[in-house]
């Protein structure tokens, strides 16, 4: 199967691909592989949203508070020396802002579950 597609672009120049089917087509223009097509570029959408790029992304422990510092000093480096914009900075400050005040939340409702065991106690005696 030498040669080339027998498709032309949509600029209207003939398509420079070699067939890799015997229909003479190559894989962008072969009606054989529409569906295939479709369903790639359908993976290639889901792989590229913003949920599957955060998971990608997430560390698979949480992180401490040396963690998110050791981080954040890494995004005033990046965006000092250009290499990251200041809202990509922001928007990390305000997700790990988030995520100290949710840890703290949490530890003080673990203190007031221990000082209520406490005063319960004290009252049964």
């Amino acid at each position: 199967m030498v040669g080339r597609c027998a498709a032309t672009t949509a600029a209207g120049s003939p398509c420079s691909a070699q067939p890799v089917r015997a229909d003479g087509y190559c894989y962008w223009h072969s009606p054989a592989l529409a569906a295939e097509r479709a369903e790639a570029r359908r993976r290639g959408g889901q792989a590229k949203s913003n949920v599957n790029r955060a998971k990608r992304a997430l560390l698979p422990a949480a992180m401490t508070v040396a963690d998110m510092e050791v981080l954040l000093d890494g995004v005033l480096r990046a965006v000092i020396n250009g290499r990251l914009t200041p809202g990509i900075a922001v928007a990390a400050a305000t997700v790990a802002k988030a995520k100290m005040q949710a840890a703290e939340v949490g530890r003080l409702e673990a203190e007031q579950a221990e000082l209520r065991s406490l005063v319960g106690r004290g009252r049964a005696s």
